[in-house]
């Protein structure tokens, strides 16, 4: 599916100016480009609840130029819960390092016999050139029994696509239903993310 944004060019406006204005102010960057922009507020919430951080959004921009990128990341007010600057990672035909979620096919004979399918990443960080980006990364579940896991060195990747994190990392396990609770206590005792949507580069205002 294409995702398509229409973007403007930052003159002198200021980004609460645009707030006001419901606009979203932002950048687009990479290493050749680095250019303040702003889209439409209510049109990139529609985006980005469909593309999210995984799929390429194609920027409409006022001169003709329809470039590809990536949403790098979303600073948001945390009272208001709204967006209050986007940053777009505009994709050449260089790697980029991006996250592919995950699709879990076939069932678990441990959840047949009792156990719980922990899922502790939904999506892997890879590199990949943006030419090959794939729309998930499949995982087949249905050899895993009671005590199971799978590693992201586990999953098979596509050509063009190389993992870009420890392959040594769980991604997924079948626990048994006891260990649950542990688990979820463990989880909730975990410092919390910070208010922003993964990392990236963030302009000064």
């Amino acid at each position: 599916m294409e995702y398509r944004l229409k973007a403007y060019y930052r003159e002198g406006e200021k980004p609460a100016q645009l707030r006001r204005a419901g606009k979203l102010p932002g950048v687009m960057y990479n290493r050749e480009v680095n250019r303040k922009v702003y889209v439409d507020l209510g049109e990139f919430d529609r985006v980005f609840r469909q593309a999210s951080i995984h799929h390429v959004i194609l920027l409409e921009l006022p001169d003709g130029q329809e470039v590809p990128s990536l949403v790098r990341q979303v600073e948001m007010d945390k009272r208001r819960r709204r967006p209050l600057h986007v940053d777009f990672y505009l994709l050449s035909d260089e790697p980029v390092e991006m996250y592919i979620p995950l699709r879990l096919v076939g069932e678990a004979p441990g959840v047949r016999e009792g156990g719980v399918l922990q899922v502790l990443h939904r999506d892997l960080l890879v590199r990949v050139s943006p030419r090959a980006i794939p729309e998930y990364l499949e995982v087949d579940v249905s050899g895993l029994g009671i005590g199971d896991s799978l590693h992201a060195g586990d999953v098979p990747m596509p050509e063009g696509v190389r993992l870009a994190m420890s392959p040594e990392e769980a991604i997924l396990a079948v626990v048994p239903p006891e260990d649950v609770e542990r688990l979820a206590q463990e989880a909730e005792a975990a410092p919390a993310e910070p208010e922003v949507i993964r990392k990236g580069k963030k302009e000064e205002e």
